[in-house]
């Protein structure tokens, strides 16, 4: 993947009319809709007053004030003139900028008469509490000292600092994002010295360094093995056993980077952070292009192309159709077919905690043809479930189906993510899925949703009752198995033979034949439609019992005894036959022992003696296909519900459901 960033960097170098430091800066992260705020701390001398000017954060504001985010290191002297912590301004930004910046620069002295002015001198007992020796005098923003200790006096200090900023500049501390260092109205960030001091630091790898072939350009170069300033780990350098000669300077032999593919690493690099930084539901990924530059793009520049894919990506996450997108889609026609031949996606996943990147899981070279195949399937098996249920759109983008494969959170972190990770490299590599597996998921997913175990899975957000939730979540499953198959992406012994339906419900045989069930599944498709029918009354019945008992004032009742049969640990053959015979009985009981109900029982049954002649299924398919035909029955019931709403003297069992 480093030769991809490298010509993702270099290829924006040699486009953008921008400098190294504009090549590095970072995109400013916004966590809600309201305004969010830059921030200038202008250190007025002629004024003795620490001035606060808001400015609302647009899509330059990163470029203006070269936000590059922290210095590198975890315990690193921080001195960047425009920072997120507003601690290292009001701290250690101006020491630690006085001890690298020219002193024959006219800067410096202004640099140096703000500390004398505004800071005050705390002295350091431990080498530790160096960088916070010198602290604002909280005199200049209504404040006072009440530490002593420097670490809480730098934190006691940027508070009072906030309330002040607050007061001043009627902006609240939470919607500002960024705080830039400025002195009599000249920001730090604009001085031509910053920007060198920026560029040694960021290629201070290369103080040491001799010449060589450089592994990315294959020229000669100063070059280094050494990647600590990179944001991506493309191979291990902190062990020295992965090092030539077990030495640090070894590393060079593993992989040497020349000074010149350096910065076009640096540079590609910010790029992806800028421009392909997206989330599949809760999960954080980079989608990185790969080019082939022998491709003619001179009509459209990186910038176009790079939202196109953007744009792109976006539709399959969420099958977004929206007239807008598809007139893009339709602008960039002329390079579809060079875009589909000549341009494949690396989609990284990523853990980020603090400044460290852990990289989950890699799916290298997906070309885009094979992304727009996926969506127009998607496409299809959404419109199908459309047509088979009718009240609503089905999508089937890699986003919904996050939603599909129930994981544990701890603390808001998905600790089984790598489930879902394998559920989209089969997407999006072709590489086949366990059937069993994916059945055991489902199973799994239905028994949450039944019991509403929501608290430490992903749907802790789910406000639906769970009834609702585990209907959508199985007719959902059938699609998503269906998409599957469509793809040839599941590994499933099944026996494909033609079953023919003897059946009054010809939408219902029609399903069945759309999703290719065998005799077994359709037997029981059919029972657990049948269980539908049933969970319908018995709810009617409640609510009725419930108004005539004068009880009509709360929310209404889903409860369905009739489910509480399911096992949902699994099924055997014998379970499958009692239930048979209960659910014939609970039809007779309910009154609802319709001629049509009968004749979906019979075969049911017919079907059910026919497969106990072929392999029959295991347990969680016995109860996922069940369930199927529960989710089915009862998105036709609700179907009924809503196109008889305004009938409202109907008392049918569908309408009471």
């Amino acid at each position: 993947m480093i030769k991809t960033i490298y010509n993702l960097g270099h290829k924006y170098l040699s486009e953008e009319n921008v400098s190294f430091i504009q090549s590095l800066t970072l995109p400013i992260r916004t966590s809600d809709d309201a305004t969010k705020y830059a921030v200038i701390v202008d250190f007025s001398l002629a004024e003795k007053k620490v001035q606060i000017t808001p400015t609302e954060i647009g899509k330059s504001t990163s470029f203006e004030w070269l936000w590059i985010g922290t210095a590198d290191g975890a315990a690193s002297p921080q001195w960047f003139g425009t920072v997120s912590n507003v601690e290292y301004l009001l701290s250690q930004t101006i020491p630690n900028l006085l001890e690298r910046w020219n002193q024959a620069d006219p800067y410096y002295s202004l640099l140096q008469e703000a500390q004398h002015v505004f800071f005050l001198d705390l002295g350091a007992t431990k080498k530790a509490d160096e960088r916070y020796r010198y602290i604002l005098n909280p005199a200049y923003i209504d404040g006072q000292l009440t530490e002593k200790e420097v670490k809480k006096a730098v934190n006691t200090v940027a508070k009072q600092f906030q309330a002040f900023m607050e007061k001043e500049a009627n902006v609240r501390t939470k919607d500002v994002l960024l705080y830039t260092l400025a002195i009599d109205g000249k920001l730090a960030v604009a001085q031509p010295e910053y920007e060198q001091l920026v560029m040694a630091e960021k290629l201070s790898v290369f103080e040491d360094g001799k010449k060589g072939i450089c592994a990315l350009t294959n020229k000669e170069d100063v070059v280094t093995g050494e990647t600590t300033k990179l944001k991506f780990n493309y191979y291990i350098n902190d062990k020295i056993s992965f090092a030539s000669g077990l030495e640090k300077k070894g590393f060079v032999k593993n992989l040497s980077i020349g000074k010149g593919a350096y910065q076009a690493l640096m540079a590609g690099e910010a790029y992806v952070l800028r421009h392909f930084n997206t989330r599949f539901s809760g999960l954080p990924c980079y989608i990185i292009p790969d080019f082939l530059y022998d491709v003619p793009f001179e009509d459209v520049p990186l910038q176009k192309l790079s939202e196109h894919i953007h744009e792109f990506i976006r539709t399959v996450k969420t099958v977004n159709t929206a007239e807008k997108l598809e007139k893009e889609i339709e602008d960039y026609k002329e390079y579809e077919e060079q875009m589909d031949n000549h341009i494949s996606l690396h989609f990284l996943f990523y853990t980020k905690a603090q400044a460290a990147l852990k990289v989950n899981k890699l799916l290298s070279d997906v070309p885009l043809a094979h992304l727009r195949r996926l969506r127009a399937e998607m496409r299809k098996v959404g419109e199908m479930g459309q047509r088979a249920f009718g009240d609503k759109k089905f999508n089937l983008g890699l986003e919904p189906i996050y939603y599909l494969i129930p994981m544990h959170m701890n603390k808001n972190e998905n600790v089984e993510k790598r489930k879902i990770l394998q559920v989209y490299e089969t997407l999006l590599t072709n590489k086949p899925l366990s059937y069993p597996w994916i059945i055991s998921q489902f199973v799994r997913l239905a028994n949450i949703h039944m019991y509403a175990n929501y608290e430490t899975y992903q749907f802790s957000d789910h406000k639906e009752n769970n009834d609702f939730n585990l209907v959508n979540a199985m007719v959902r499953a059938q699609l998503f198995l269906k998409l599957l198959q469509n793809l040839d992406l599941i590994k499933e012994e099944k026996e494909m033979k033609k079953v023919d339906y003897d059946l009054p419900d010809a939408h219902m045989a029609e399903y069945m034949e759309t999703m290719n069930y065998n005799a077994a599944q359709s037997s029981l498709f059919l029972l657990g439609y049948l269980i539908a029918m049933i969970g319908a009354k018995q709810v009617s019945k409640l609510n009725d019992r419930a108004e005539n008992l004068g009880q009509a004032h709360g929310a209404k009742t889903t409860h369905k005894p009739i489910l509480a049969k399911i096992n949902f640990q699994g099924m055997n053959k014998h379970r499958l036959v009692i239930l048979s015979n209960e659910v014939f009985d609970k039809l007779k009981q309910l009154g609802i022992h319709s001629l049509q109900n009968e004749a979906i029982h019979a075969e049911h049954k017919r079907l059910f003696e026919l497969a106990l002649q072929e392999k029959w299924l295991s347990d969680h398919e016995s109860v996922f296909y069940l369930l199927s035909g529960y989710g089915y029955g009862t998105k036709r019931i609700l179907k009924g519900v809503k196109a008889h709403a305004s009938q409202s003297d109907d008392k049918n069992e569908e309408e009471k459901y």
